[in-house]
């Protein structure tokens, strides 16, 4: 039997429900920022600091709420995106790469990385080697000679954080044989264990690292960066070691799977203005956060090497 007038007019009304609103009259309803960390962290940091500015460039005057989904090394939150409507109102903010290692890992995910859709990215932070002020150990030739004693010692989150890739693939192209003291929560946690004695070194983004160098507690030894923006530092090129420089931390915003172009283009091109605002640059500058968004092709096209770089390095990356 062929449907009645009422019933084709239930299901325009359905439609309507579900349908994505258009770049003209979005958005028209409060975004949910998902933060896959507890509060207090970097990504937390990142997200909350350019909320204010990112509210203001948008067209229409919404609420822009950060939303803290803690768990499973970020999986928990690419989850949650992953099943989220594709109407504008859920983006998140996700670890790369410590997110395409818990995916290459397997297991039962509830998410596909390929199948979101990615708005721009927040930052490339670079890495780098760290010790305490006050140890013996200066260069990175003094960390080779050490591991040919013993392992070095490095203390890190466990195998799904992307330090803990950082610390293992640096370790392999460094010839320092390490050894992980892994099960801190978080960044300030394990560098916070470096500095008491817990290990000899560690390995975390220079943002992360600002704080400690500002209060004379560490001593960097190293970056990651072709060229070290950090005084006195040794770098890639200076340890012959190119790779290094793919050593980063991305922080990609993505949408769920299906999002329309409008709400992207128009997602990303508040986000690009979002971090021009006063504010968010002297946020940027006093936390050494590298703020330089990227267009959703450029995204996506990172989010590919970072893909390949990674796939590379799977079987160190494997947990023992």
């Amino acid at each position: 039997m062929p449907p009645g007038r009422r019933d084709i007019l239930a299901g325009l009304a359905l439609t309507s429900l579900y349908r994505p609103a258009s770049a003209a009259d979005y958005p028209t309803k409060d975004i949910h920022f998902i933060i896959p960390y507890a509060s207090g962290g970097g990504f937390d940091g990142y997200v909350r600091s350019i909320i204010p500015a990112l509210q203001a460039s948008l067209p229409n005057p919404v609420q822009i709420i950060p939303d803290n989904v803690d768990g499973a090394a970020g999986a928990k939150a690419a989850t949650q995106l992953n099943r989220a409507r594709p109407d504008g109102t859920t983006i998140s903010v996700l670890n790369i790469p410590g997110l395409l290692i818990v995916q290459q890992q397997g297991g039962s995910l509830g998410f596909n990385l390929e199948n979101l859709t990615w708005i721009s990215n927040l930052g490339t932070d670079y890495y780098g080697l760290i010790v305490p002020a006050d140890s013996p150990l200066k260069t990175v030739a003094d960390l080779q000679a050490l591991s040919k004693q013993r392992p070095v010692k490095f203390t890190c989150v466990g195998p799904a954080g992307a330090a803990w890739a950082a610390t293992r693939i640096a370790g392999e192209l460094l010839g320092i044989r390490t050894q992980i003291i892994a099960g801190y929560k978080g960044t300030s946690d394990y560098v916070v264990a470096a500095v008491r004695g817990d290990g000899d070194a560690a390995i975390c983004s220079l943002t992360a690292m600002s704080q400690f160098r500002a209060g004379n507690l560490i001593r960097v030894v190293a970056t990651f960066q072709q060229h070290s923006s950090v005084p006195g530092a040794e770098d890639a090129s200076s340890l012959n070691q190119p790779d290094l420089a793919q050593i980063v931390q991305l922080r990609p915003v993505a949408g769920p799977p299906k999002l329309p172009a409008p709400i992207v283009d128009c997602l990303a091109g508040a986000l690009a203005q979002a971090v021009r605002d006063p504010k968010v640059v002297a946020w940027a500058k006093a936390n050494e956060a590298n703020l330089d968004v990227t267009t959703p092709a450029q995204t996506t096209a990172a989010l590919q090497q970072q893909t390949r770089f990674i796939e590379r390095w799977k079987d160190l990356l494997r947990p023992a």
